[in-house]
C-alpha cells in the first residue's frame, strides 16, 4: 500500500484534508485484514427461549400439583369430619345402650329381691304346714293314694325314658364312631360336657371340649378348652339357638377346635 504525498506546489489550505483521508483508508484497511468472531448471540437466544419454555412448564405442573393436593387436602378434611361425625353417633348409641343395661340391671336385681321375698314367705308357709301336720292325719290315706299314682306316673316316666334312651344309644354311638366325640356330665344341672378327640393327628386320644349351659331356651357354651375365640363361638351358638340343629353345631365346633390346633395354640 502506497500513499501519494501532496507535491510542494499544493496551496497549504488542502493539507489538513488530505491527511484525513488518508487516515480513513488506513482503518479501512485495517478493519478488513481482522478476523470475523461470532459471539453466539443466536445460539444464547435460542438456548433462553427453551429454558423459558422448560420454567414455565415446571411452574404449571407445580402449581397443577399444589392444586390437586389442595383438593386432596380438602377431600380429606370433609372425610374427617364424616368419621367423626359417625363415630360420635355411635358412642351416643353405646352410652344408651349402657344406660339400657344398667336400667335391666337394677330392674333384674329388684326382681330377685322380690324373688327372694317370695321362697322366705313359701318357707314360712310351709313350716306353718308342717305345725299343722298333727291336724292332717284324716288326709294320710287320700295322700297314700296320690303317692301310689305318682308311683306309678314315675314308673311310666322311667319307661319312657329308658326307651328314649335305647333310641337315642345309636345316635350317640354315630357321634362317637364318625365325629370322635363324646357327650358327659358336667356337674351341674342341665349342663353338659362335649368331648372331641381324633382332631390332632398326631395325638388322637388328645381331647378338645365345651360345656354348654341348658338352662334357658337360648343354649350358652360357658367354657371352652383350649380356649377359642369368642366371636367364632358365639356366632355358632347364635345360629344354634335360631336353628335347634344342635348336630351342625357340635360339627361346627369340631370345626373350630380343628382350626385352632392347626395354629399351634394351646
Amino acid at each position: 500500500m502506497s500513499f501519494d504525498l501532496p507535491s510542494s506546489s499544493a496551496p497549504p489550505s488542502s493539507q489538513p484534508h488530505a491527511s484525513s483521508s488518508s487516515q480513513a483508508n488506513n482503518n479501512n484497511s485495517m478493519a478488513a485484514t481482522l478476523p470475523q468472531i461470532n459471539f453466539g448471540f443466536e445460539e444464547l437466544k435460542d438456548r433462553m427461549a427453551r429454558f423459558t419454555v422448560r420454567f414455565d412448564d415446571f411452574i404449571e405442573k407445580g402449581r397443577r400439583r399444589i392444586l390437586e393436593e389442595r383438593n386432596e387436602f380438602a377431600k380429606a378434611i370433609v372425610e374427617d369430619k364424616d368419621t367423626q361425625r359417625m363415630l360420635k353417633k355411635e358412642i351416643e348409641h353405646h352410652k344408651q345402650k349402657e344406660k339400657d343395661v344398667s336400667e335391666n340391671a337394677a330392674k333384674e336385681q329388684q326382681e330377685a329381691a322380690e324373688a327372694e321375698r317370695a321362697i322366705a314367705e313359701m318357707d314360712r308357709r310351709k313350716q306353718s304346714k308342717m305345725e299343722h301336720k298333727a291336724h292332717l292325719l284324716a288326709q294320710i290315706e287320700a295322700m297314700q293314694e296320690a303317692i301310689r299314682k305318682r308311683r306309678e306316673i314315675r314308673a311310666e316316666e322311667r319307661k319312657a325314658l329308658s326307651f328314649q334312651s335305647s333310641r337315642n344309644a345309636p345316635e350317640l354311638a354315630f357321634w362317637e364312631d364318625h365325629l370322635g366325640m363324646r357327650i358327659e356330665g358336667a356337674g351341674v344341672t342341665d349342663h353338659l360336657k362335649i368331648v372331641y378327640t381324633h382332631i390332632v393327628d398326631s395325638d388322637w386320644s388328645k381331647e378338645f371340649s365345651f360345656i354348654i349351659n341348658m338352662v334357658t331356651r337360648d343354649y350358652e357354651v360357658i367354657q371352652c378348652r383350649p380356649k377359642l375365640d369368642s366371636a367364632s363361638v358365639g356366632k355358632w351358638v347364635d345360629r344354634l339357638n335360631e336353628t335347634r340343629d344342635l348336630t351342625c353345631f357340635l360339627k361346627e365346633m369340631r370345626q373350630l377346635f380343628k382350626e385352632h390346633s392347626s395354629t399351634g395354640r394351646e
